[in-house]
């Protein structure tokens, strides 16, 4: 080979080589370092049982980000969205979560729908040193779970002892019934409920016991409500609190009006989403109570939360969710509180943390606060009564809001938890 043709054929493979090198590598290192968008990793269970509630959550994330990206993104920099289906299967959320953590180099992480999702990013965000933006109940805020929390998990949700804590507070001011009955679905997250009925039944002077006072309904073998319908009868409660979900709490109210139990008995749904009386069919829910963490009719009293909800009626041609206004709150407040410190980079995150600990945000409905020590959010809850369907004003209109609770007082303290000082000082 000549020296020209050396040269040519070595300069080729060089050419060559980089653009193997290239496309093997991993997506972060393909992007120009100033074009670098920040990016908003999140995994939500759009395929699978709660698709529905999942599409609601992308929804909401996407609009956030339009939001935050019109107002000129973060310091400087537009947000980019890297969603991502799980399948409601457990290991597919890891494995996402591993890709965008270490392939794609994601500034923050987000997603999820239920418990095993939830513990699972929790961990990733408690080793990697990320911010965990939790769509779903804080399920890691109970005592025995608060000490393996992520400094850096967040969320504009609930807990379920605050979801309880409304229930019973309404049942007791309005004077709805005394003795109280639970049919709960025989899993982890009803079982989380326990404590508050333990200590509010007490304080509020209701009728309730721990062992007589529960049916527990198989989870997730059967669906037969109706089985535990005798025994509620026989020790004729005031009140029936259930607590189901989706598809299940449809088939309890079904069960529940076929066999007569809502003319005997009140029935408070311990949580419910529009979804599920969309999906029971109009003026299924009529007379029973829920408790909500947001439904669309707010729109009417806070101005942010008729514009998402115009937004949602126009892209999704329904209204938005519970579960699409937390995503889009949750992630406004992130992405807001790193634009105005300029805290995003991951080396920063529990700067970033310190800032959001303590802080008042208003965006969809009341204002709420995120308290330092555990990361619960401090908000209203909601409480909700299903509407016959001659009050229906359109196919959407299952349920109205007849009251709300707030404040700490709905929540176990964190003296109770044992936790002293901020969470983000406590480091994995």
């Amino acid at each position: 080979m000549s020296r020209l043709d050396r040269r040519k054929f070595l300069k080729g493979a060089g050419l060559i080589g980089g653009i193997v090198a290239a496309q093997a590598a991993p997506p972060f290192l393909k992007e120009g370092l100033g074009a670098r968008p920040i990016k908003w990793g999140s995994i939500h269970p759009t395929t699978g049982p709660y698709s529905t509630e999942a599409f609601d959550q992308v929804e909401g994330v996407k609009i956030a980000i339009e939001d935050v990206n019109k107002e000129g993104g973060v310091d400087g920099r537009q947000v980019k969205l890297l969603f991502r289906d799980d399948q409601f299967k457990w290991d597919q959320t890891t494995t996402h979560a591993l890709d965008l953590i270490d392939n794609h180099r994601v500034d923050f992480i987000a997603g999820s729908m239920v418990g095993p999702e939830e513990v699972r990013l929790n961990e990733f965000s408690r080793k990697r040193n990320i911010i965990y933006a939790n769509y779903p109940q804080h399920i890691m805020s109970t005592p025995q779970n608060a000490t393996k929390m992520s400094p850096l998990f967040f969320t504009a949700n609930t807990t379920p002892y605050q979801l309880a804590a409304s229930s019973l507070t309404y049942i007791a001011e309005n004077k709805v019934g005394k003795k109280i009955h639970c049919v709960f679905d025989d899993y982890i997250w009803p079982k989380m409920f326990i404590p508050a009925f333990n200590k509010l039944t007490k304080k509020f002077d209701l009728t309730w016991n721990a062992n007589s006072s529960v049916s527990w309904v198989p989870f997730p073998t059967s669906m037969d409500y109706s089985a535990t319908f005798p025994r509620i009868l026989k020790e004729k409660p005031d009140v029936v609190y259930a607590l189901n979900w989706g598809q299940r709490q449809v088939a309890f109210v079904k069960q529940a009006r076929e066999a007569g139990l809502d003319k005997k008995v009140k029935i408070v749904l311990g949580a419910t989403e529009i979804t599920m009386p969309e999906a029971a069919g109009l003026g299924s829910y009529h007379g029973f109570n829920a408790a909500m963490m947001w439904h669309p009719s707010l729109a009417s009293k806070y101005p942010a939360a008729k514009t998402l909800n115009d937004k949602f009626l126009a892209r999704r041609k329904r209204p938005c969710s519970s579960y699409g206004m937390l995503a889009h709150d949750l992630t406004r407040l992130i992405l807001d509180t790193a634009r105005e410190t300029k805290l995003y980079k991951r080396r920063d995150h529990f700067k970033l943390a310190k800032v959001l600990e303590g802080k008042k945000f208003q965006y969809s409905k009341g204002v709420c606060q995120i308290r330092a020590c555990d990361h619960v959010c401090i908000s209203e809850v909601f409480v909700m009564r299903g509407k016959s369907k001659a009050e229906m004003k359109d196919k959407f209109d299952h349920i109205e809001v007849i009251g709300s609770s707030s404040g700490e007082g709905n929540t176990v303290s964190c003296e109770e938890k044992g936790l002293k000082g901020p969470a983000s000082e406590r480091r994995a």
